[in-house]
């Protein structure tokens, strides 16, 4: 599909814009596009996000040099780790915050997904022709 081409090269500029992770370093044709979502998150009444997004996965071993004006922080987790982040920001401990857009892709597809690249069947868990209205 073209679209999941450009859609990947999108994605391709935006690790290096945000995350200074070279083009080289994550090839466009390793990207699995897994879904669409229909995302809508106000923020103050007169600003918000209102957004169709692809969910694309890779996995590669990188090396991350965030962008401060993009990135507040990142930390490498596993499963547990990740769920204590997610009881630490609900409780707003520690003044935690997650994006909004990364909570429901956690809360309506990580885990689900995280399962099937253990079993190495990740192309498996793909629905592009659903578009989820989070």
């Amino acid at each position: 599909m073209s679209y999941c081409f450009r859609v990947r090269n999108a994605a391709q500029r935006k690790l290096l814009d945000e995350l200074g992770i070279p083009a080289e370093d994550v090839p466009v044709d390793q990207f699995i596009p897994l879904g669409r979502i229909l995302y809508k998150a106000p923020s103050d009444g007169k600003w918000g996000e209102h957004e169709l997004d692809y969910l694309l996965f890779i996995i590669r071993d990188v090396r991350v040099q965030p962008n401060p004006d993009e990135v507040a922080d990142i930390k490498y987790v596993n499963r547990e780790q990740l769920r204590e982040l997610l009881r630490k920001a609900d409780a707003g401990e520690g003044g935690l915050k997650l994006s909004p857009w990364f909570r429901l892709v956690v809360d309506n597809f990580l885990f689900q997904w995280w399962d099937h690249v253990e079993k190495g069947t990740l192309r498996e868990a793909a629905d592009m022709k659903t578009i989820h209205k989070l």
